[in-house]
């Protein structure tokens, strides 16, 4: 994959393996995302998306676009709860209009809320991975990063009172250790009932983009650059040489 060729003109630097487009603004980086996004995806692509804040103004504009093409669509983490509670992302997401733009191209997707109990539903979802990564050829998964460090639903452990640094560690030392599961679920004060595709399954994806977009990314994004564990600031897993050479970071700050 030549990440260069999917971003044609666009200015970018690199930044311990990963290349770096510094947008002007919020509405560019999200242009140059969907670029990124049309150019790589086509019907033999598994995409799979993040909630959280960011990314709404995103799928709000390829929504707007109508060029969006996949194989399937699947989800990267949710706040566990009944289907379509009020704060689950895949909620989040249909009120973009994103779903009903792949119902209407036939495009498959593939939420984690099913209305059963956590460890069932996180065992589903990780079946439902499987099959995703064998049948599609090509992945890509769209990314955010928390304040706190945190990506996918992989709780941070910076920034927080002792025991959340304790609890959140353990947590995120198990998903590093765990080499046979794709999909991790766990309960953390802050973070509530959470279900997420762990550090494992977010290897396999062929391309991984980035959107952190705001002022208070910057900071972010510095802390995310500086060596240290990442148990203490997950973000710091695509510094990882191999997860770097196929990851694209857009933001509208300077790194």
């Amino acid at each position: 994959m030549d990440r260069q060729s999917l971003i044609g003109l666009t200015h970018f630097k690199n930044k311990d393996g990963i290349i770096v487009v510094e947008a002007p603004t919020t509405q560019k980086a999200n242009e140059s995302a969907a670029e990124i996004l049309q150019k790589y995806t086509d019907s033999k692509t598994a995409l799979f998306l993040s909630g959280g804040t960011t990314p709404k103004k995103f799928y709000e504009l390829i929504t707007r676009q109508k060029s969006l093409k996949a194989g399937a669509v699947g989800m990267i983490d949710e706040r566990f709860g009944e289907k379509d509670h009020r704060n689950s992302n895949e909620l989040m997401i249909k009120n973009t209009g994103l779903l009903e733009y792949f119902d209407e191209q036939n495009i498959r997707f593939y939420g984690i809320l099913k209305d059963k109990e956590i460890e069932e539903t996180a065992g589903d979802y990780d079946e439902t991975l499987r099959f995703v990564f064998k049948y599609f050829p090509k992945s890509v998964g769209i990314m955010g990063i928390g304040s706190d460090g945190h990506t996918a639903g992989i709780p941070a452990g910076i920034m927080n009172h002792e025991s959340r640094i304790k609890n959140s560690g353990e947590i995120v030392r198990k998903m590093i250790e765990d080499q046979s599961s794709l999909v991790s679920y766990y309960e953390l004060e802050g973070y509530g009932k959470r279900i997420t595709m762990n550090f494992q399954a977010l290897s396999m994806l062929d391309l991984i983009i980035i959107l952190a977009l705001g002022q208070e990314k910057r900071e972010t994004l510095a802390q995310m650059f500086k060596e240290g564990p990442i148990e203490e600031f997950p973000a710091r897993f695509y510094l990882k040489p191999e997860i770097a050479a196929k990851t694209i970071l857009i933001t509208d700050q300077i790194v």
